[in-house]
Parts: C-alpha cells; sequence; structure tokens
C-alpha cells in the first residue's frame, strides 16, 4: 500500500484512477446524485403526502437509512479502491449484490437517455419563432386542440390538460389518445390562434397544444405497447447526440470526467436559482409556495406516504446501484469521508426542498392566470417538465427564453447523472476485467462500445411506442422494492457476517479518528434494516399490475417482461451464493473452515486483499 492507502498495481491491474483534488468528490458525487428527481418529484410528493407534514418520514428514512447507506457504500469503495463489481469480496458468497447493482445502473443508463433525448427535443424546439406547443396549427393537431388564453372554460370535465400526474410509486401516466388520427387542424379561430370547437360535439374532450405536442409532435405515441410503430427521426436524433457527449464525458476516465462535472453539476443548480428568482416574482407565487408547504398531518396515517418517502430517498441519493461505490473508489485512502457524507447530504436534501418553491411558485402563477385550483395544474416527473412548465413559459414574457433555459437545466440534470452513472458502470467492467482496459486506447474504444451498444438498445424508447416501455423500464428495471431488497443485504453482510465492529474499525482507520456519534455503525446493524425490510415488504403486499393512466393495462406478455427486468437484478444475489457453493473445491469442512477464516479471523479483504491470495484459493 502506498502513502496514500492505495492498492499497490499488479501484473494484471494497473494504479486506480483517483480524484484530482478533494472537492472533485463533492462535485462528481452532487452531480450523479442531484438529478430530474430533485426537480420533478419529491416537490410533487412533498404536496400529494401533506406537505410539510411530508418531511416527517422523509428526515426519518433520510437518517435512519439513505445517508448511513449512502456512507456504507462511499466507505466500501474508498476502502477496497474497487467498484461495486469486486468491492463485495468482503464476503465472496455475497458478491451478487455488485452483480445486482451492476444490472441496475446498466439498465438505467438505457432507459434514462430517452429523458435526455426529450429534453433536448425541447431546447431545440424552443429555438423556434413561436413554440410549437403554442398553437393548433401544426400537423400533428387534431379538430379537439384548444391554446391557453382561449375563452374555453379549463375546469371542465372534457378537457385534456393535465394528462401526466405522477401516480403512486415511480411512474407517471399520461392520458393516452387512442387511436387519434394525425388530422391537419381545418378550422381556426384567428382571434385566439386555436382550432374552432363550435362543430365538436360538446362530450368530445378537448386537448390542450401542450399535450398534442407533447404526445403526437414529439411521441408520436401509440395506442400501446403491442404497437411499437416507427422510431421517431428527431428522437433518434437527440438520442445519438446525447450518447455521443456522454461518451466525450467519460472517454478519457474519471480526471477528465471530474473536469466536466464541474459545470454539469453547478450550472443547473444556477438556473434552478433564477427560475426561483422568477417564478416568485410571478402573480399567485405565494400561493403555490403555501400550498407546498402547508401541513397535513392525517396523511401521516397513509402507508403509501412512508413507502414515498423511502423510495424517494433512495433514487435522490443513488443507492444500491453501484455509484457510490465507484465514486468513494476514486477517493484517497485517507479521505474525510464522513463529512463528505454531511455535507452532500444536506446539498442534495436542500436541493430537493429548494426545487420545491421553484416549481411551485410556477405552478401557483399559472393557476391564477387560469383561473383554476392548483390541484388541478400539480404534476410530477415528465407532466411536470414537458407538459406543465412549457405551459407556464407560454405564459411568460420572452417564452422562448425560458423554454431554452429551462429545458436547457433539465438536460444537464439528466446528463451529469447520466455519465456519472455510465462511468460507475464502466469502472465495474474494468474491476471485471482489468487486462482489457490496460492497453493504450483500449479504454476509448471499449467505452464507445459499450455506449454504443446502449444506444441500440435504447433506440426502442424512442419508437411511438416507446413511452410504454420506458414505463415498464422506470417500473420494473430499477424499481424501488430492488433497491430495498439490495439495501437489506448491504447491511446484513456488513453487520452480521463480516462484523459490524471490524467494518467501522476499518473506517476509523480510513477517517483517522472515529466520530463521536458513531450513529452509522447502530444504523447500519438495526435501523436501517428494519426500516428497509418494512417498506420492502409493504411494497411487495401492496404489488398492482403495470398500467398506464390507470386505464391502460399492459398486456400478459409485457407484465412477464416487466417482472423478468425486475428478477434479472435480485436473482443475482441468491443465485451467485449457489454458484460459489457449487464450485467451491474441496469437502464440505475445509470448505466451511475457508469461510470462517476469511470471515471471522482474517482481515484479508480491501487493500490486504492481494497480500494474501492462498488463504482465498478455494473460493477465489
Amino acid at each position: 500500500m502506498d502513502q496514500n492507502g492505495d492498492l499497490p498495481a499488479t501484473n494484471t491491474t494497473k494504479k486506480r484512477e483517483k480524484w484530482q483534488s478533494k472537492i472533485d468528490f463533492v462535485f462528481g458525487v452532487a452531480g450523479g446524485s442531484i438529478g430530474l428527481g430533485n426537480v420533478w418529484r419529491f416537490p410533487y410528493l412533498c404536496y400529494k403526502n401533506g406537505g410539510g407534514a411530508f418531511l416527517i418520514p422523509y428526515l426519518l428514512f433520510l437518517v435512519g437509512a439513505a445517508v448511513p447507506l449512502f456512507f456504507l457504500e462511499a466507505a466500501i469503495g474508498q476502502f477496497t479502491s474497487r467498484s461495486v463489481s469486486a468491492a463485495w469480496d468482503m464476503f465472496p458468497l455475497m458478491r451478487g449484490i455488485g452483480f445486482a447493482s451492476m444490472t441496475i445502473i446498466m439498465n438505467l443508463n438505457t432507459y434514462y437517455m430517452a429523458v435526455l433525448a426529450w429534453s433536448l427535443r425541447y431546447i431545440v424546439a424552443s429555438f423556434e419563432a413561436t413554440l410549437p406547443w403554442t398553437s393548433c396549427h401544426n400537423d400533428w393537431n387534431t379538430q379537439r386542440c384548444f391554446v391557453y388564453g382561449s375563452n374555453i372554460n379549463t375546469s371542465g370535465s372534457n378537457l385534456i390538460d393535465d394528462p401526466m400526474s405522477l401516480v403512486e410509486n415511480t411512474t407517471y401516466a399520461t392520458t393516452p389518445l387512442m387511436n387519434a388520427s394525425y388530422a391537419v387542424t381545418s378550422h381556426m379561430n384567428t382571434s385566439y390562434g386555436m382550432t374552432s370547437l363550435n362543430n365538436i360535439s360538446s362530450n368530445e374532450e378537448k386537448v390542450s397544444s401542450v399535450v398534442e405536442y407533447w404526445e403526437r409532435g414529439v411521441l408520436a405515441k401509440s395506442s400501446g405497447v403491442e404497437q411499437i410503430g416507427s422510431v421517431r427521426l428527431p428522437l433518434f436524433c437527440c438520442l445519438l447526440v446525447s450518447w455521443i457527449i456522454i461518451y466525450f464525458c467519460i472517454w478519457k476516465g474519471i480526471a477528465w470526467t471530474s473536469k466536466v462535472v464541474y459545470f454539469t453539476a453547478t450550472f443547473p443548480l444556477f438556473m434552478l436559482l433564477v427560475l426561483f428568482v422568477r417564478g416568485v416574482t410571478l402573480d399567485g407565487a405565494s400561493d403555490g409556495i403555501s400550498f407546498y408547504l402547508t401541513p397535513n398531518v392525517t396523511k401521516l396515517g397513509e402507508p403509501q406516504v412512508w413507502a414515498d418517502a423511502a423510495t424517494q430517498v433512495f433514487y435522490s441519493y443513488s443507492l444500491c446501484n453501484g455509484i457510490m461505490v465507484a465514486m468513494g473508489s476514486y477517493n484517497n485512502y485517507h479521505q474525510n469521508l464522513y463529512r463528505d457524507t454531511i455535507v452532500l447530504s444536506l446539498l442534495n436534501s436542500g436541493t430537493s426542498f429548494f426545487a420545491g418553491f421553484t416549481v411551485f411558485s410556477v405552478l401557483g402563477f399559472m393557476a391564477k392566470e387560469q383561473n383554476t385550483s392548483i390541484q388541478t395544474v400539480a404534476e410530477s416527473g415528465p407532466g411536470l417538465v414537458f407538459i406543465a412548465y412549457p405551459k407556464a413559459i407560454t405564459l411568460m414574457p420572452l417564452p422562448n427564453l425560458w423554454g431554452v433555459l429551462f429545458f436547457l437545466m433539465i438536460f444537464l440534470l439528466g446528463l451529469d447523472s447520466q455519465f456519472i452513472g455510465q462511468e460507475s458502470f464502466i469502472a465495474a467492467i474494468a474491476d471485471l476485467k482489468p487486462n482489457l482496459f490496460n492497453r493504450p486506447w483500449r479504454r476509448e474504444k471499449l467505452v464507445a462500445l459499450i455506449c454504443f451498444i446502449q444506444f441500440l438498445v435504447g433506440i426502442i424508447m424512442i419508437t411511438e411506442g416507446g413511452v410504454y416501455v420506458f414505463n415498464m423500464y422506470d417500473n420494473y428495471a430499477a424499481a424501488g422494492w430492488c433497491l430495498f431488497f439490495i439495501g437489506i443485504c448491504e447491511c446484513v453482510t456488513v453487520s452480521y457476517i463480516y462484523g459490524i465492529s471490524k467494518f467501522w474499525g476499518h473506517v476509523c482507520h480510513m477517517l483517522g479518528f472515529e466520530p463521536r456519534i458513531p450513529w452509522f455503525k447502530y444504523a447500519w446493524a438495526v435501523v436501517a434494516p428494519i426500516l428497509t425490510t418494512g417498506v420492502f415488504i409493504y411494497s411487495l403486499v401492496q404489488y398492482q399490475p403495470l398500467t398506464y393512466n390507470r386505464t391502460y393495462t399492459y398486456p400478459l406478455w409485457a407484465q412477464v417482461i416487466c417482472w423478468c427486468l425486475a428478477l434479472s437484478a435480485i436473482l443475482w444475489i441468491p443465485f451467485y451464493a449457489i454458484y460459489r457453493f457449487a464450485t467451491a473445491r474441496g469437502n464440505l469442512y475445509e470448505v466451511s473452515f475457508i469461510f470462517k477464516t476469511i470471515v471471522c479471523n482474517m482481515d484479508i479483504w480491501g487493500f490486504s486483499l492481494t497480500l494474501v491470495p492462498s488463504i482465498q484459493t478455494i473460493l477465489l
């Protein structure tokens, strides 16, 4: 081990890359964990689940489970200088935790790119002289289209205006325009720039131009996952450009990435501040903020509120998907991870809370302009980003400017989360097969190949039925209960298999001191497993078949694919344990002795792992 506590290079590995400075870790983790969920999900969950009262379950899961697991994963990475594929060699039987995390981040990296493609498409559209979602004169519009600013009563029950409000758990939904034809608008109202509604029957639904642009102009959404349809060429180009940007953000390794993240992690926060200043100066902003914060303590009696809080903190802190282990592995051995964890936790949750003021100030303005309730305009997920906020932009002065700034912020929020996730996945592959990356320019070529394969897989997300596939991935490929299961396994492995006191000793050795209040130690052993197990069981008990907008039910074959996506991650843990037992050399007594020696008696894991390889010849 060198003076920084790093692993010595061997004939099969090269010296581990490290952050160029201590602050790089903070920027890298902030970029990877502070993403779209902080902006488009937390504010809505706070409003939906009791306003300020939602902070009670949120803080409970934050302090009791999320932050301790955040510190645990980063500490494992820092102690071993290995990514998630190799760091769990503390107990070889549980190495499946690493492969489960790799599967989740691989799936996330694949389908998450669709959001970047959508936001890039809106950035391009914002440069048009007239924002395309502000009129009904386009070839994708139908005769049911109307534009805000008209004399339509927007509170009518037969309007389709906000079809993408978040449903429970992690999904979002839209009101599908089933089998709608792409009729060219024929009757225009010159006063309001809208399709005439005179010839539309009173019981036929009217659809806002914002919704039609999203569902018909951008997605060209089909009637279901059975109708995948053709690839949307504009989205294909946006997806390709997004992957090219991702590639050049990570192609040279963490030293290069750490410089890129300085911009991608800070500019979205600056833009969030700019949009906040603009939002609070709008008429009606105070009503929206009040609506966001007003506590409703009766909501705390609903189990779903607590499940929402747990799911949000796990996603927001990038837990159980390998990111934190990889980011920690680039730290020097004696990095003050304890301090960094506290700083990053305050920054992450603070951003989520602050984003609520930005979002709901604009929603309050929208509600007042439209003379409707805030419940009507309150959105989350893509519904907020691609329908509610574009609609608000049309009501502001200089809508093109605000459109570019807002969607650029969304793109960059997704971009840094994406390339940090991709870097974590590539680091895991490199630790599995280090020889593949050792030759000059070998990394650049392999990274290009990995990105290209994921680009090809992601093309299905930008077809006419792609949004249904996206919904499947969003609910199953990285489902909350999958993360909870991995989190339980992590806590049990560290606390009760490897040994909580032994691991805490490793942590204190890295830090150079022992924290006065060893909360993390107790949380790993007791609090986090209990909280995570409870919400994991609730998630399974409350399971309901996947739907889209609660009206379209996925066919049986699609439901089977959904479960295959979910099980493809968590089944790594039991199956790999069975595999290690089945392939272990020696009789049962010898195998048991080696397990006992490795787990209970000798500190051979971590930086000393390479110093005594003979003790693990049976299992490694």
